[in-house]
C-alpha cells in the first residue's frame, strides 16, 4: 500500500492536502466472504454470551421433554408431536425477563 499526498484543488475553500491510498483494491469475493464469516462469528459469540444460560436451559428441556410428557400433551402444547426448540427458547427468555422484573431487591 502506498500513500500519495495530493495538492489541494484550486476551487476548494480550504488549503489542506488530501491523502489518497493507491494500490488498494476492493476486497474481492474471498475477502468479502471472510469479512462476513468474521461478522457472523462475532454475532454468534455475542449471542452466546447474552443468551448462553437460556440456550442451555432450553436445550435441556427440549431433550428431557419426551421423557416426561406424552406426544398427545406435547401436540396440544406445541402443535407438534415433538417440542419445538425456538418456542422453548422464547418461553425461557420471557420467563427470565419476568423473573428479573419481579425480583425483590433488599
Amino acid at each position: 500500500m502506498e500513500v500519495e499526498v495530493l495538492s489541494p484543488e484550486p476551487d476548494q475553500d480550504y488549503q489542506q492536502p488530501r491523502v489518497r491510498l493507491t494500490h488498494v483494491r476492493a476486497l474481492g469475493l474471498v475477502g468479502t466472504v471472510l469479512a462476513l464469516l468474521t461478522m457472523g462469528a462475532a454475532f454468534g459469540i455475542g449471542f452466546l454470551f447474552f443468551f448462553g444460560k437460556t440456550l442451555l436451559s432450553a436445550a435441556v428441556v427440549w431433550l428431557a421433554w419426551p421423557l416426561v410428557f406424552t406426544p398427545a400433551f406435547t401436540e396440544w402444547v406445541f402443535g407438534a408431536p415433538r417440542p419445538i426448540f425456538w418456542k422453548l427458547f422464547l418461553l425461557f427468555v420471557v420467563a427470565g425477563a419476568v423473573a428479573k422484573l419481579l425480583r425483590i431487591r433488599k
